[in-house]
């Protein structure tokens, strides 16, 4: 009920609202401390004179109270309130029982009536009414009259008492208390300035919004989620008939429905009647016939609707026709004007289609045809009969083809369809094959026989394939390499290529599948020190088909690599080989070093770091147990990436080899900067050892250049003393081939880590 006498804190910012209060505080502390600072000096001398020094400790005190509430006022506002009315309260409580003369003494009373004030401004209403409470106790004593006893014995009264009380009350009532209440009262002045000019700003805000809403030039309505109107501009009104005359009210009829009849609506366009987009796709019926149409609804942030009206009365009549015009446009804009076959838009429309649908159990492949021979018939007859020889080509290709197949013109002479639902590449190329002997050898055209002479290009759809652009330039691509290898009418499948293509096709469609099925494998062959000790493994992909049987890696790697799978088979590798160390450590407590090759590929990848570091982190395998071996090709083909990834997998504790060493092109000075810890020497180089001097030549520069590096090195295919007598007497650290140890597979690995678990050891911590 005594709201309305409290200073409404609310109109007031939290920034503002605290800023006050620490300036009306020190405004009453510094004031009291400057303006009485004569009073107390006065006093202390005074004090002096008579030997009264116990009164010059009570003015340090209160003194020091009032520095102590300065000093927290800029960190505790509440603190220092606190203090300030605990110092008035001690102040009062000295006047009245410290001074022994009555009269002076009863001016302490005055002084504790100004703490409901200060504990108002600086805290509660309720703590100001406590102690306006508590304040009738000591108006109690002053109406008796009567001194308080001193309990204490202490004497402040001096010659000059009442006048420093005098001067005490009139600099803190006069001064002190006016200026803090100055304060508060400019902090309000300002918030209600910005209040006025806000109140003035919203209301032109508020007529400005009037005037745009009445004056947008469409008919708006402000609806709530249930329809019902809340404000219609003029034009809105007198398109649904809410308004009889110029001047009278709207009508009480509220939700927007009940001007517009659903019943007799009339769809603009087609679509699916459960469409979320359904009101705006129809045109309603008002009282009065009208069609009026819903051009836009925008929702706003209180969840009510802006919906704007349209008056499609004259329109629906051309709408029918106007439908009809569009869907002949459409056809044309995607059809091909000459054989009526989609173009190649159409054709990228629809592979988009078809591989964001695409069974990964099935084959999906892209066929183009290209017509050779246009130009003889051009040259011969003219461009006319050319054309009608493009079309007749078109009709029959299209006849040839199995039901329901997207036949599409891609560009001038050629030719494409869609190939799916198939189960291997094989049946493809039969497809293709059969539509290919199914053609006609000749066409007559106004009694001229012309020869039909023609290419055929196959790129088949890769697994997660997603863009059409590729899979047509794949296909473009095959068609002019068939074109140029053979005659203008040899297809891409002929008699001599078809066994490689289709080995080809189905070692790639093969790795998919493989890598599902579990088909792929890693065995591991040793690498020995000069005494023979186990001193790590390389792990070797080996792949043995369900369909092709035991393929090797030197052709399936290839394939991979100019099928972008190669991703997905080191994926494969790095996953085996890490949990593979992770199981020879919880199994003998320690795991050879794993070497993992990483291909030109890889080093392209931008997941690379991400990819070994998440795959070490899921199997806990240390960095120490892994080396990376990357061929000198590979460093230079991607050199500034290279030597970034291969400078932080470093930088991480893994092992780095540059493999094959001297088989590549690679200068001094670019292999100075490769971060590598081993070299291997290629086996090529190895196998001639004894019968090629400039062999062993080059080995001796590979071991010296290896020490120049500060690289170990490792010779790879030793399958005789002879060699590895000359690589221990040339000082090489490693050896690795079939003079110890074939490539094994894991049980026979694991045998052998058993009994050289305790060299490993120090091999790791070498």
């Amino acid at each position: 009920m005594f709201r309305w006498l409290s200073l409404n804190e609310s109109a007031l910012d939290p920034s503002e609202h605290a800023i006050w209060k620490i300036s009306a505080l020190r405004i009453i502390l510094a004031s009291g401390f400057l303006l009485e600072a004569i009073v107390a000096i006065d006093s202390s001398l005074q004090a002096i004179a008579v030997g009264a020094f116990h009164i010059l400790w009570i003015v340090a005190l209160f003194y020091a109270a009032l520095g102590l509430g300065l000093f927290y006022s800029a960190r505790n506002v509440s603190v220092s309130a606190g203090i300030l009315i605990a110092t008035v309260y001690g102040a009062a409580f000295s006047i009245i029982a410290f001074i022994d003369q009555f009269e002076i003494a009863k001016l302490g009373y005055i002084l504790i009536y100004t703490t409901p004030i200060i504990a108002r401004l600086f805290f509660t209403t309720r703590l100001a009414v406590v102690l306006m409470t508590l304040n009738v106790l000591p108006f109690f004593f002053l109406l008796r009259n009567q001194p308080i006893f001193n309990f204490i014995g202490i004497n402040t009264t001096l010659p000059d008492s009442h006048t420093y009380i005098q001067s005490l009350l009139f600099l803190f009532f006069n001064v002190c208390i006016p200026l803090a209440v100055f304060r508060v009262l400019y902090a309000l002045d300002a918030s209600a300035w910005r209040h006025r000019k806000a109140t003035t700003a919203l209301e032109t805000s508020h007529d400005q919004y009037h005037e745009i809403f009445q004056n947008a030039g469409s008919a708006l309505l402000l609806t709530d989620a249930h329809g019902i109107i809340l404000q219609a501009n003029n034009l809105a009104n007198s398109l649904l008939g809410r308004m009889v005359l110029p001047n009278a009210k709207a009508t009480t009829d509220a939700a927007l429905f009940d001007w517009l009849s659903l019943d007799n609506s009339i769809r603009l366009k087609g679509g699916n009647p459960e469409d979320g987009a359904n009101l705006r796709m129809s045109a309603y019926r008002t009282r009065d016939g009208k069609l009026v149409a819903m051009e836009s609804i925008a929702q706003t942030k209180n969840e009510h609707y802006i919906v704007a009206l349209r008056d499609v009365s004259n329109l629906h009549s051309i709408h029918h026709a106007l439908e009809l015009s569009q869907e002949r446009e459409s056809y044309l804009s995607n059809h091909d004007k000459l054989t009526s076959l989609p173009d190649r838009d159409m054709l990228r429309k629809h592979l988009k289609d078809v591989l964001a649908k695409a069974d990964q159990g099935k084959v999906t492949a892209l066929v183009s045809f290209r017509l050779n021979s246009i130009r003889h018939a051009n040259q011969k007859l003219g461009i006319y009969v050319g054309d009608i020889l493009l079309r007749r080509f078109a009709e029959e290709l299209t006849a040839a083809l199995p039901h329901n197949s997207f036949c599409a013109r891609l560009r001038s002479i050629v030719f494409s369809f869609v190939v799916d639902d198939f189960s291997t590449p094989g049946e493809i190329i039969k497809m293709v094959d059969h539509v290919r002997h199914a053609l006609p050898k000749e066409i007559d055209i106004d009694g001229e026989s012309l020869l039909i002479q023609f290419s055929a290009g196959i790129a088949l759809v890769r697994p997660g394939e997603s863009e059409p652009d590729d899979l047509i330039r794949r296909s473009e691509v095959a068609l002019d390499t068939a074109r140029r290898s053979s005659d203008p009418g040899a297809t891409l499948f002929d008699e001599e290529d078809e066994a490689e293509i289709r080995r080809s096709v189905e070692i790639e469609m093969g790795i998919v599948s493989g890598l599902k099925q579990k088909e792929f494998r890693l065995v591991y062959q040793p690498k020995v020190t000069q005494d023979g000790s186990l001193a790590g493994v390389e792990a070797l992909l080996r792949w043995q088909s369900a369909s092709l049987g035991n393929v090797s890696p030197v052709e399936f790697i290839e394939i991979a690599e100019r099928a972008g799978l190669i991703r997905d088979i080191s994926n494969f590798v790095l996953n085996t080989a890490c949990a593979q160390i992770r199981s020879w450590l919880d199994q003998f407590g320690s795991s050879p070093v794993v070497a993992v090759n990483l291909s030109a590929s890889d080093m392209a990848r931008n997941d690379l770091l991400a990819l070994i570091d998440g795959i070490c982190v899921e199997h806990a395998v240390e960095p120490s147990f892994l080396e990376f071996e990357i061929t000198e090709t590979g460093l230079i083909e991607n050199e500034v990436q290279a030597i970034r990834y291969l400078d932080q997998l470093k930088e991480r504790g893994f092992g780095i080899a540059i493999d094959d060493f001297g088989t590549g092109y690679s200068s001094l000075s670019k292999l100075s900067h490769f971060p590598a810890r081993s070299v291997k020497i290629d086996r090529s180089f190895v196998a001639h050892i004894g019968n090629n001097q400039k062999s062993e030549m080059i080995i001796k520069a590979i071991v010296s250049l290896a020490g120049i590096l500060s690289c170990k090195t490792v010779a790879e295919g030793v399958e005789n003393l002879a060699q590895e007598s000359f690589l221990r007497d040339i000082g090489c650290d490693y050896f690795q081939g079939y003079l110890y140890y074939r490539p094994l597979e894991v049980d026979a690995m694991s045998l052998l880590i058993q009994k050289n678990s305790a060299i490993l050891d120090e091999v790791l911590a070498s």
